[in-house]
C-alpha cells in the first residue's frame, strides 16, 4: 500500500480487515491480503493510530472463557457434533455460523471448539480454503452476470471426468452444471442450454480464455451463441485470471468436500453425489463471502420476476 494513504484511508481500510477477520476464518494476514496490505503495515499503522488490534475479539473471547461447553443445552451440543460429523470439513466458525441459520442456535465459536474437543471431533477440523487476493467485485443483482469454468478429477476404474458449472456472480448460486469424460464445445454448449432453460437470460457471461469459450481465428461456437441471444460474452484478462475466483473456489469447494471426503468408483455415484451437493450447496450450506446466507436466499431474494425469454 502506498505510503500517500491518509489517515483517514488508513483508519478505514483497517476498519475493514477487523471485521473481515472478526466475521471470518482468516487470519489477520489473509485478511490484510484482500484489501492489498501486508500485516505488518496494517499493525505499523494501527500502532501510529493507537488503535489496539483485535478489541471487538478479545472482549467476545473474555466472555466466552467464562460461558464454555457446560452452559450449553445437551440439544444444542448435539446439533454440534451431529454437523460436525455429517460436514467434517466445517471449520468452527462456520458450524457457529450453520447453527444460527438453519436452527435458530447462538453459539459461539469458542464453545463450538470446546464441544468438538470433548467429543474427541476437534482434531477432524479442516482450515478454510483460503481465495488468491484479488480486487473484489460484485455485480449489483441475480443475473447480471454468469461466469462459467471447467475443473476435472480421476476416479478409480472410471478415469478422468470434467464438472462444467455455471455460477451466478452475485448470489454464488449454480445456475446448472453437466459432467462428462470429455471437455468440449458440445458438452459446454448442453450446459448453456440447460442454464438459458431454466433461469432466462444473463446480461453479461465471464469465461476464462479456453478454447471452449474463445477463438483465436473468428467467433468460436460459444460465442456465436450468445451474439445471438444478446448476452454480452467477457473474457478474463490473461494477466487477471482472478476474475473468476467465485467459481475457481466454489470448484475448490467441491473438491474438498465432496471428493475429498468420500471414494466413488462410478459415473453414476459421482452424477448423484455431485447434484446433491449442489442442492446442498445452493439452498443449505452458508456462504461467508455473502454475509452467511445461502446463494438460493441471495438468488431469489432479488430476482426479477419478468425474466428474459430463451428462444433459439
Amino acid at each position: 500500500m502506498p505510503e500517500t494513504r491518509s489517515d483517514e484511508e488508513r483508519k478505514m481500510i483497517i476498519e475493514k480487515v477487523n471485521h473481515l477477520y472478526e466475521t471470518s476464518d482468516l487470519t489477520i494476514k489473509e485478511a490484510c491480503s484482500e484489501f492489498g496490505i501486508s500485516d505488518s503495515a496494517y499493525y505499523i499503522w494501527k500502532k501510529h493510530r493507537n488503535l489496539e488490534p483485535e478489541t471487538e475479539k478479545e472482549e467476545t473471547s473474555n466472555q466466552d472463557r467464562e460461558n464454555t461447553s457446560g452452559d450449553v443445552d445437551t440439544e444444542t451440543v448435539k446439533k454440534v457434533t451431529e454437523l460436525k460429523e455429517d460436514k467434517p470439513f466445517l471449520g468452527f466458525k462456520k458450524i457457529s455460523k450453520q447453527l444460527a441459520y438453519s436452527h435458530g442456535i447462538k453459539i459461539s465459536t469458542r464453545q463450538v471448539k470446546k464441544i468438538l474437543k470433548e467429543h474427541g471431533l476437534e482434531e477432524t477440523d479442516y482450515p478454510e480454503p483460503k481465495d488468491h487476493p484479488s480486487r473484489r467485485f460484485e455485480r449489483n443483482s441475480s443475473d447480471e452476470m454468469w461466469m462459467m469454468d471447467i475443473m476435472h478429477y480421476t476416479i478409480e476404474k472410471e478415469g478422468r471426468f470434467y464438472l462444467i458449472s455455471i455460477l451466478d456472480d452475485y448470489s454464488r448460486y449454480i445456475i446448472a452444471h453437466g459432467i462428462f469424460k470429455r471437455k468440449t464445445i458440445d458438452n459446454v454448449i448442453d450446459v448453456l442450454h440447460e442454464a438459458f432453460e431454466e433461469s432466462g437470460l444473463p446480461g453479461e457471461f465471464l469465461t476464462d480464455r479456453g478454447s471452449q469459450f474463445h477463438s483465436w481465428k473468428g467467433e468460436s461456437r460459444f460465442q456465436k451463441l450468445l451474439d445471438k441471444l444478446g448476452v454480452k460474452h467477457i473474457l478474463a484478462s490473461p494477466q487477471s485470471p482472478q476474475t473468476i475466483g467465485k467459481i475457481e473456489s466454489f470448484h475448490r469447494n467441491i473438491q474438498r468436500e465432496l471428493f475429498g471426503q468420500k471414494h466413488f468408483t462410478s459415473m453414476e455415484d459421482v452424477k448423484k453425489a455431485v447434484s446433491d451437493y449442489i442442492e446442498y450447496y445452493n439452498h443449505e450450506r452458508v456462504h461467508m463471502g455473502i454475509d452467511y446466507l445461502t446463494p438460493a436466499d441471495r438468488y431469489y431474494g432479488v430476482k426479477q420476476d419478468a425474466e428474459k425469454t430463451y428462444d433459439v
